[in-house]
């Protein structure tokens, strides 16, 4: 018996590049290979970074500036040292009324007497004037001559009824009868020593009430300067803290 030997047929070349192909897919299907996943980025810490000259210098403490205001100025009156005046006057006033009366009394009897100084009536007058001027100062204050003017003829009338009222009432008009009050009151109206009273009352408040007038301007000058003083001063004042503020600033 003869041995044949079987010899493989040799395999085109396109047949064998196909099992060579088919040899690497299964290959690969079989081999299993780790599968290494790809490093996660590590995160990243975040740094707060101060400057070494903020964080290390403290705020600034506030910068106090004390100023000095100037006080504001008090306007002066008048009616202090114009009631002293008036007061003078009154002296004034006593003085003329007693020539006056003197000379009154020398037409009437033929004599000259000032006997009539101890009688507590003439002083009833002067009083009045003292009361009705110092109340006219008081009101007027600094006010210009001409207000004395026309006050001095409301004094007038204050020291003319003044005088015939309490002069009635001393001689006990009440206890009269009406008509007999009537026939007194119009008898002290026509009084020459009450006429001459409230003549001369007028007449010394005028001229005293010049110099009172002539004060109280000067009081009123003397106010301006003060107050304008005041306002530079101030103005100063202003003007030096606002220098300090931005100084300071």
């Amino acid at each position: 018996m003869t041995d044949e030997t079987v010899t493989p047929e040799p395999k085109s070349g396109r047949r064998a590049k196909d099992d060579i192909i088919d040899a690497d897919i299964v290959h690969a299907e079989i081999v299993d290979e780790p599968i290494v996943a790809e490093p996660m980025a590590a995160p990243v810490a975040q740094t707060l970074v101060v400057p070494i000259e903020e964080a290390g210098t403290p705020a600034p403490a506030p910068h106090v500036v004390y100023i000095h205001a100037p006080s504001a100025p008090l306007k002066k009156g008048n009616r202090g040292i114009g009631a002293l005046l008036a007061v003078l006057s009154g002296v004034a006033f006593a003085a003329l009324l007693a020539v006056a009366t003197a000379m009154i009394g020398r037409i009437g009897d033929g004599r000259l007497s000032f006997t009539f100084l101890t009688d507590a009536r003439f002083y009833i007058p002067v009083l009045f004037y003292i009361i009705g001027f110092v109340l006219l100062v008081l009101i007027l204050n600094r006010a210009a001559w001409w207000t004395y003017i026309l006050g001095s003829l409301a004094l007038a009338v204050f020291v003319y009824f003044g005088t015939v009222g309490v002069g009635l009432l001393g001689q006990g008009i009440i206890a009269h009868t009406p008509q007999e009050a009537a026939s007194m009151y119009g008898v002290a109206l026509r009084d020459p020593f009450v006429i001459v009273s409230a003549l001369l009352a007028r007449e010394v408040s005028i001229w005293a009430g010049a110099g009172i007038a002539y004060r109280g301007r000067r009081v009123k000058l003397r106010n301006v300067a003060a107050s304008d003083s005041y306002e530079k001063d101030l103005a100063e004042t202003r003007a030096g803290h606002d220098r300090a503020g931005t100084t300071a600033v």
